[in-house]
């Protein structure tokens, strides 16, 4: 019998084999047995775990997206503690932090969701919903509080949303433009820096120091 421990290595080892052929090869370009000898498994721990490919590829975006709204969510929480810049800001931060640790899964799930399937449209009508609800919310309360400048909400969902995802959905073109490997935590942090300083220039009414 295996352990809990055990069974959650093997999960995990599955999800990240999968999320590097993925990447690499395409999910119509990866099999079930790609994915066995990658993850050095048999191939039934796959059936066991999530049923089938398309199991594992929901189980990828889920908990990708679970966990990219938790911390929205987190942040917004605070800010019955804290002001609207302080929540964006972390929000920001804590989000490109997320991606680059999650560098993989970042960027293959940001480049399937420009395709049109049943499982995007799922997850642009509950977790993507979610993040322009708290984003908006956000922005609202940070003009309402003078905090923020008054801007088109809409528009400049639009542009956090192209800065969080650029360096993942861009990856060469950032490193030729801004010199970010954003797998690397040195680069995560200069983007971070960059992402405050357009917060800071954009959104704020008047100038703060840089936080990230």
């Amino acid at each position: 019998m295996k352990t809990e421990k055990n069974k959650n290595k093997t999960k995990q080892a599955i999800v990240e084999a999968a999320l590097l052929l993925f990447q690499t090869n395409g999910y119509d370009g990866t099999s079930i047995r790609d994915i066995a000898q990658k993850a050095k498994i048999n191939s039934a721990n796959i059936a066991y775990y999530f049923k089938n490919k398309n199991g594992l590829l929901e189980y990828c975006f889920i908990d990708y997206f679970e966990r990219y709204t938790a911390i929205i969510e987190n942040a917004v929480q605070e800010m019955e503690y804290s002001k609207a810049d302080s929540c964006m800001k972390s929000i920001i931060s804590n989000l490109v932090q997320f991606q680059g640790d999650n560098f993989l899964a970042a960027r293959f799930i940001t480049r399937e969701m420009s395709r049109d399937t049943m499982l995007n449209r799922e997850v642009l009508s509950t977790y993507m919903a979610k993040e322009r609800y708290y984003l908006q919310y956000v922005i609202e309360q940070g003009i309402k509080t003078n905090v923020f400048r008054k801007v088109s909400i809409q528009s400049f969902i639009l542009v956090i949303k192209g800065l969080l995802t650029a360096p993942f959905t861009h990856v060469d073109y950032a490193k030729q433009l801004l010199h970010i490997l954003p797998q690397e935590q040195y680069y995560i942090e200069q983007y971070k820096e960059q992402c405050m300083d357009f917060l800071n220039q954009s959104l704020l009414q008047s100038k703060v120091g840089v936080t990230s």
